[in-house]
């Protein structure tokens, strides 16, 4: 069931790209489920220095897979960046995702896995791709950068000019 929305989910915003490709400028409120901790993670407990990159992945799909593990390769360049990876799949998944392709973002201390469990997301954000990241100024809470289907990790180090 989960892949046949998933299908539908691609298809739909695929078509419908024009009128949804537009990121949201300043970070809409939200509340997630967290994965790994009981409890709900919402827009108010983000940080107030730094960066922010919302990560709305599918476990399955092979562009969030190489993401995931190029995050996990530079977690160093990463560690002063807040990276959230939000999904609509349960634990299960999201466990065979990093299991596979990112164990160490499992245990970092600036990387949250959330669940949507309805739409919210696709809502307040309109991705139109997997995986859709959002990096924000996490002092002003404005839009820096939309990367949608984009999975060259390199493209988001430029972006946060995070040096090796």
């Amino acid at each position: 069931m989960k892949m046949l929305f998933s299908i539908c989910f691609i298809s739909f915003f695929c078509l419908f790209k024009p009128l949804f490709a537009q990121a949201p400028k300043v970070l809409p409120a939200f509340s997630f489920d967290e994965v790994y901790q009981s409890g709900k993670f919402n827009s108010d407990k983000l940080p107030k220095s730094g960066y922010i990159v919302l990560n709305f992945y599918d476990p399955g799909c092979g562009h969030c897979q190489k993401m995931g593990t190029g995050i996990a390769q530079h977690l160093q360049k990463l560690k002063n960046v807040s990276i959230y990876f939000i999904s609509m799949n349960d634990k299960p998944y999201v466990d065979g995702f990093i299991n596979m392709h990112a164990k160490a973002l499992r245990t970092a201390a600036n990387i949250k896995f959330l669940f949507d469990s309805g739409t919210q997301f696709i809502e307040k954000f309109k991705p139109s791709n997997y995986p859709s990241l959002y990096i924000y100024d996490a002092k002003t809470k404005t839009l820096v950068k939309h990367l949608d289907g984009e999975d060259d990790v390199n493209e988001l180090l430029k972006i946060l000019a995070v040096k090796g």
